[in-house]
C-alpha cells in the first residue's frame, strides 16, 4: 500500500453502520407557551431496561439513511407523530457507550403533541420537564466507582507496564436530574446535561 491509497481511504466516508449504534431525539414541545422538554417512560414488559426514563428513539436500521432519520422513525414509532411535524434543529454530540455502540442525539422542536399515541409496546408513559425549570434546578451528582480487569486473551504479561492495569479502578460521575416523582439519568441525563448547557451559555 502506497502513500495516495492511504490518503484516498482516509478521505472515503465509512458508510458502513454499526448493528449497536443508535439515535435519538431529544424533543422540544411548547405547553401554554413554555418550552419543555419531552421524555418517555420504557414499557415494562421490554428486556432491556424496563421503566426507566429515556428519550425516543432506538437502532439505526441498515434502511435508514443516516441516524437523523433513524431517530424520526422511532419517534414515529414510539409516539405516533410524523416526521413533518417535526423539525430538527440541530446535532448533539456523539456519544460512546461500551454496551450500546455509538449514540447519536439531535435536538428536535415538535409542533403539537395534541395527537401523541405512545406505543403501549415500548412506551408506557411520557412526560415533560419546563426548560426554565432545568436551567434553575442543579443535577445532583453521585459516583460509580469503576473497575477494569484483564479479560481472556488479553496480553497482560506483555505490556510495558501490567501492574498499572491490573484491578485498575477510577470513579465517574453520574447527574440525576429529578422532577416530581421522575427522575432523569444515565445517558439521557448526558445529552439534557449537554442541551442545558448550550442553553446556559
Amino acid at each position: 500500500m502506497n502513500l495516495e491509497e492511504i490518503k484516498q481511504k482516509l478521505h472515503t466516508p465509512n458508510s458502513r453502520k454499526v448493528a449497536r449504534d443508535a439515535a435519538v431525539l431529544l424533543p422540544l414541545v411548547s405547553i401554554n407557551s413554555e418550552i419543555h422538554v419531552l421524555f418517555q417512560v420504557r414499557a415494562l414488559t421490554l428486556n432491556a431496561q424496563p421503566g426507566e426514563t429515556c428519550f425516543p428513539g432506538g437502532r439505526i436500521d441498515q434502511s435508514d439513511e443516516n441516524p437523523q432519520e433513524a431517530a424520526l422513525r422511532e419517534f414515529y414509532e414510539e409516539f405516533g407523530i410524523p416526521e413533518k411535524d417535526v423539525n430538527v434543529l440541530a446535532p448533539m454530540s456523539k456519544i460512546e457507550s461500551p454496551r450500546r455502540g455509538l449514540i447519536h442525539p439531535f435536538i428536535a422542536y415538535v409542533h403539537s403533541i395534541d395527537h401523541i399515541q405512545p406505543n403501549k409496546d415500548e412506551v408506557e408513559d411520557w412526560f415533560t420537564i419546563p426548560v426554565s425549570y432545568l436551567l434553575s434546578h442543579e443535577p445532583e451528582v453521585g459516583y460509580v466507582d469503576v473497575t477494569i480487569s484483564p479479560g481472556a486473551n488479553f496480553p497482560i504479561d506483555r505490556i510495558a507496564n501490567p501492574r498499572a492495569y491490573r484491578e485498575k479502578q477510577y470513579s465517574t460521575a453520574e447527574y440525576f436530574y429529578r422532577y416530581e416523582n421522575h427522575m432523569v439519568w444515565g445517558l439521557t441525563a448526558r445529552i439534557l446535561q449537554e442541551f442545558i448547557s448550550h442553553m446556559k451559555r
